[in-house]
């Protein structure tokens, strides 16, 4: 893995958990981790239209990136670019926001990894390998503390 390299991950689920479609891919190289994370979203987002697959209910486990998509302020921020390139494919999804989900399992990690090991896009519909069914069916099934 190169230095400062970084990779975008993306699940769609359906609304069971079953995996419908992974893509990994390498993100832009010398970008911040916030930057990393709202290119993901970008990604997922255009992902899951040019499928087709909608409605969507978009979940991001980065409290910053939700807060700045999310805001109908301005956004005055580095990131500006990135930010309102999500807003705009979020009107373009019918979707109303993006949600902040803490993930524990976090398949969308897992799959970032692999991003960084892999050289090339990889895509996965209904189905992927081992690894990735396993780490998706951990991030919806998570254990619940009452």
């Amino acid at each position: 893995m190169e230095t400062g390299a970084w990779g975008a991950g993306a699940i769609v689920r359906d609304s069971h958990g079953n995996l419908v479609g992974a893509l990994a891919m390498r993100a832009p190289s010398r970008i911040s981790v916030l930057a990393t994370e709202l290119y993901a979203l970008k990604v997922e987002i255009s992902f899951a239209l040019d499928a087709s697959w909608v409605p969507l209910e978009i979940e991001s486990d980065s409290l910053h990136a939700v807060s700045m998509v999310n805001s109908e302020e301005e956004c005055l921020a580095a990131e500006e670019g990135l930010v309102d390139g999500v807003r705009c494919l979020l009107v373009s999804s019918a979707s109303p926001a993006v949600r902040y989900t803490p993930h524990q399992a976090n398949a969308a990690h897992r799959i970032t990894r692999f991003s960084l090991r892999d050289q090339i896009l990889s895509c996965w519909l209904d189905v992927g390998p081992l690894w990735l069914m396993d780490a998706v069916y951990d991030d919806w099934h998570v254990p619940t503390v009452d």
